[in-house]
């Protein structure tokens, strides 16, 4: 049939998305399928973390990256304020 628009699709759920939009990285996701992979906390109006393509929440973002010795991970928000010292 011509004329007909395809959805995009969630990332998460693979079903097509009519509404609002959660766009990542390039990534499209319902507002509710926009979860950390681990514990399924909703990211919207939160820190996200892609890490080898999964997103997570900062917690469990943190469990996954090693910094080198003598430094700590920190998670920094868009429009944020960073002072190096």
């Amino acid at each position: 049939m011509s004329g007909l628009q395809m959805l995009p699709e969630c990332t998460r759920c693979r079903n097509g998305i009519v509404g609002t939009i959660v766009k990542a990285r390039d990534k499209l996701y319902h507002p509710e399928c926009f979860m950390c992979d681990d514990c399924g906390l909703n990211l919207k109006q939160r820190g996200y973390f892609f890490i080898e393509e999964q997103l997570y929440c900062e917690t469990h973002a943190k469990e996954r990256v090693k910094p080198p010795e003598g430094y700590d991970v920190v998670a920094v928000y868009p429009n944020a304020k960073v002072e190096l010292v």
